[in-house]
């Protein structure tokens, strides 16, 4: 049995003529007389009484059509959800962010664009950090995310030990947003809280809360070699997982903190962040995905951040 024995079935039964079948179909009355003869003989059974001027279904015919209009129907949408999904008009996308990018507008205006861009596509919010995206992105965790990293990450990781042969080299396609500087972040009633820009020696006495796996933030190795070239060594009194947490201690009293800034950054109320002069640190605010996995849904979610830009 073909598809097209259904077709021509469904047509013929539902006109209840041979003739108005064929010209549904765009084809000649013999060729639906013999489809439909084809498909009796396959089956063993009569479908039509042949009559002078129509036809009519048997009790076999009237039992078969309405199962042949459902799975028509049901391969229908099929087809026409497999078409929107290929035009990228339907489906998932799964896009990382992390704590860092929630402070800038650019995030919460793409998404809201998408939603009204591609109103049939689930858009799947995944909080993870940028120094996890790369894992989450070969897993199929996530299809892009928005990544935050410092001057000395490039397109490809270096291979660590340990690291699968999928993870320790992954090549990345980005949409660069922004590029950042880097500022220290203190409470709003610190004393450095109303100058224009520090120097890393103005922080010598300071207590650091820091993030340890952080792209955006002078970790431990970078960080205490930056300061003894300033002249000190860091005082670390915190250790944080991430952005959010570090914000919120530095908001307390308990340290402070270094972090991207720039320009469209919004930092909670409460605390002041700023630029650190003298320090070649930039930092790069982009939309990664995989290289060679955009797919039409992803396209369309890429293009919307691309015009906000």
């Amino acid at each position: 049995m073909e598809l097209r024995h259904i077709r021509y079935f469904i047509a013929a039964a539902e006109e209840e003529h041979f003739g108005r079948a064929s010209d549904r179909l765009f084809v000649t009355r013999p060729a639906v007389s013999q489809i439909v003869a084809d498909l009796e003989e396959e089956l063993g059974t009569a479908l039509f009484e042949r009559q002078a001027h129509r036809v009519r279904l048997t009790a076999a015919g009237r039992a078969l059509l309405p199962q042949l209009q459902s799975i028509m129907g049901d391969l229908n949408q099929a087809l026409m959800m497999a078409k929107r999904v290929g035009e990228g008009r339907s489906g998932l996308l799964k896009i990382g962010y992390g704590s860092l990018t929630l402070l800038h507008p650019l995030f919460r205006a793409a998404v809201k664009e998408f939603h009204q861009r591609c109103p049939d596509v689930t858009l799947a919010l995944l909080e993870i950090p940028s120094s996890e995206q790369g894992k989450a992105l070969v897993e199929g965790r996530i299809d892009a995310g928005f990544q935050h990293f410092g001057a000395n990450v490039g397109v490809r990781r270096r291979k660590q030990a340990g690291s699968t042969p999928a993870l320790a080299t992954i090549a990345y396609d980005r949409l660069k947003i922004q590029t950042n500087g880097l500022g220290a972040v203190v409470p709003r009633d610190h004393r450095l809280a109303n100058r224009k820009f520090v120097e890393l020696a103005d922080l010598a006495h300071e207590p650091f809360v820091v993030i340890p796996h952080s792209a955006v933030s002078p970790s431990y190795g970078h960080l205490y070699s930056l300061c003894q070239k300033a002249g000190f060594e860091p005082k670390i009194v915190q250790e944080v997982n991430s952005i959010t947490t570090m914000l919120n201690l530095v908001s307390v009293g308990v340290g402070i903190g270094l972090s991207a800034y720039g320009k469209d950054f919004t930092f909670p109320l409460g605390l002041s962040v700023v630029p650190l002069q003298g320090i070649n640190y930039p930092t790069t605010f982009a939309l990664a995905w995989l290289k060679g996995k955009m797919e039409p849904v992803l396209e369309h979610f890429v293009d919307t951040v691309k015009a906000l830009c």
